[in-house]
């Protein structure tokens, strides 16, 4: 078939949808931007939360790379030693290291169980964003001591009864206040609440943060072991990389990528997003088919006549057969670019008004290559659902077409 009928075909598709009925062309391009609307979305949605959570534990957790304990050992022991060598490294930024211990908070009539965090401000400044969460107050300062920084649900809502609250709290903490903090080895102090923050991690949400020397006067001893390291890795450097030269630098401890930790924790929940966006992908195709292919199957046999006119004055079965396809085709496109437009006002609404939940916050993850992906995937489909009614009809001998 020539260019020359091609163009015919596509001339009389034009001239068919332009004088046809125009809501019935609307509904259609509505109905195949819903359908890849709907392809997109849930995707999005699930590669938005494993992004979010991704990126919140690399944020408040692992960094780039996490120094465990190495087997057998409860910490990561030379502290000093270990994070001068860390730091000495070509693609280190810089490494922080980090302590915990269980205690109770109390603050008027209320008492809260909590793991509090000891770190190097300046040192976590350098690897983790947190602070720049800080919604009241101020962040910790290298040299701060009797002062703890609250997460926002620990510190609690005034506002809010204690039965209504959805985890417990202290009940409405402010910055400048004073609460009562007992570790579990037996020492008390009172701390000021000198910031609150809130990240969105349900992890680092429900504790809250003193400094090293804090935590020092806590254990009565200098501190010369960390619970573990992170490490942040310079831009242009990879994890890997880091990881690796720790390794060849003779780091004895357990040394991890934030990717290691992510595939052991992460990898079957993710997994089983991968098969939701499978399943949502393959529905809505399916939906999209048959939907196109009522579509054109209706309209080709109301046209019976017509085109048993058309082959009667000598046209062509293949052109009456891409006329038909033409309008399919032209159909998906203009529905495809409406569901694109629909999909990125979407992900802008999203990003301004993220998903909050108690564990983590999140918003639409696309790419250009996802709407590249489903527009083909779609478009595709739409070519099948509609070459297919018109094939079968452009084949129908002009004596049966005339007496439809």
């Amino acid at each position: 078939m020539g260019k020359k009928e091609l163009k015919v075909a596509f001339l009389l598709a034009l001239r068919s949808l332009q004088r046809g009925s125009k809501s019935s062309v609307i509904l259609t391009v509505i109905i195949i931007a819903m359908c890849f609307t709907n392809m997109i979305f849930l995707p999005s949605m699930l590669n938005g939360i494993g992004q979010s959570i991704t990126k919140q534990i690399m944020d408040y957790e692992t960094s780039d790379v996490i120094v465990d304990p190495k087997i057998g050992n409860q910490y990561v022991e030379d502290k000093d030693a270990k994070l001068a060598l860390i730091n000495g490294m070509s693609g280190v930024q810089r490494a922080s290291p980090h302590y915990s211990k269980a205690a109770t908070l109390k603050y008027r009539q209320r008492v809260l169980g909590v793991t509090l965090r000891a770190i190097t401000p300046k040192d976590e400044m350098l690897v983790s964003p947190l602070y720049t969460k800080m919604v009241a107050g101020s962040y910790l300062g290298e040299g701060d001591t009797g002062e703890i920084i609250l997460a926002k649900p620990v510190a609690g809502d005034p506002t809010i009864k204690r039965e209504d609250e959805f985890q417990p709290s202290l009940g409405g903490v402010r910055v400048g206040d004073s609460i009562t903090v007992e570790f579990a080895n037996g020492f008390t102090k009172d701390y000021r609440v000198k910031g609150i923050y809130y990240t969105g991690w349900y992890v680092a949400d429900a504790t809250g943060y003193i400094t090293w020397s804090d935590m020092e006067q806590v254990e009565g001893k200098t501190l010369e072991n960390a619970e573990y390291i992170t490490v942040k890795a310079k831009p242009g450097y990879t994890e890997k990389f880091i990881k690796n030269e720790l390794i060849q630098y003779g780091i004895p401890d357990r040394v991890q990528t934030s990717t290691d930790v992510l595939a052991k924790n992460m990898g079957r929940i993710l997994q089983s997003y991968a098969i939701i966006n499978v399943v949502s992908m393959f529905v809505s195709v399916i939906i999209t088919v048959v939907v196109l292919f009522i579509i054109i199957t209706i309209k080709t046999i109301n046209s019976r006549r017509q085109i048993g006119i058309l082959k009667a004055i000598g046209v062509d079965k293949e052109v009456i057969m891409h006329n038909y396809g033409f309008q399919v085709i032209i159909l998906a496109v203009l529905g495809i670019i409406l569901g694109i437009i629909i999909a990125l006002l979407l992900n802008v609404y999203m990003t301004y008004n993220p998903i909050v939940t108690a564990d983590w916050t999140t918003s639409l993850y696309m790419t250009p290559m996802d709407l590249a992906i489903n527009s083909l995937i779609l478009f595709i489909a739409a070519i099948v659902a509609g070459y297919l009614p018109a094939y079968q009809v452009s084949r129908e001998d002009i004596q049966s077409a005339m007496r439809a």
